[in-house]
């Protein structure tokens, strides 16, 4: 299947009660510089689905969780993939977020190249991924996470 040259992203930012936030440490095995960061859950949006539905369905697949909504969405950004091949492809995405109660994910809906490129995955504290030395994407992701947490007090 080609890539395309430009690709919508939904990510959700999934906080617990304890404001703990659920990320995937992620392998890029198919970029020109191979990448090993945390993420949020999330992914491609489809052709068909707007940024919202793609993150209920993206956040179903990842983690198992089923939300029927994700609110409207708390930060966008611009950027760019190299991939091993040369092909060059930008991406918009889309941060939601989503309050649950901490639970262990299952991996059964992962597609194929999810059980290669996630290797672990957890819960964290802002101070435990701050102070962890770990790299994370993007780089702002804890003024992201900051004002999910925020935002979801006020909601």
């Amino acid at each position: 299947m080609a890539r395309p040259a430009h690709r919508r992203v939904s990510r959700v930012v999934l906080l617990d009660e304890h404001d703990r936030f659920l990320l995937l440490l992620t392998a890029s095995p198919r970029l020109q510089t191979p990448v090993v960061r945390w993420l949020t859950p999330g992914g491609g949006v489809e052709d068909h689905e707007t940024h919202a539905e793609g993150a209920i369905r993206e956040l179903f697949e990842e983690t198992g969780l089923r939300v029927d909504s994700v609110g409207d969405p708390i930060w966008n950004i611009e950027g760019k993939s190299v991939f091993n091949d040369g092909h060059v492809q930008t991406t918009y995405s889309e941060y939601f977020v989503v309050r649950t109660q901490s639970f262990e994910l299952t991996n059964e809906h992962w597609m194929e190249n999810e059980f290669i490129d996630i290797t672990d995955v957890r819960w964290w504290t802002l101070d435990e991924l701050m102070n962890s030395g770990e790299k994370y994407s993007p780089e702002p992701l804890p003024d992201v996470i900051q004002k999910a947490i925020d935002c979801s007090l006020n909601n």
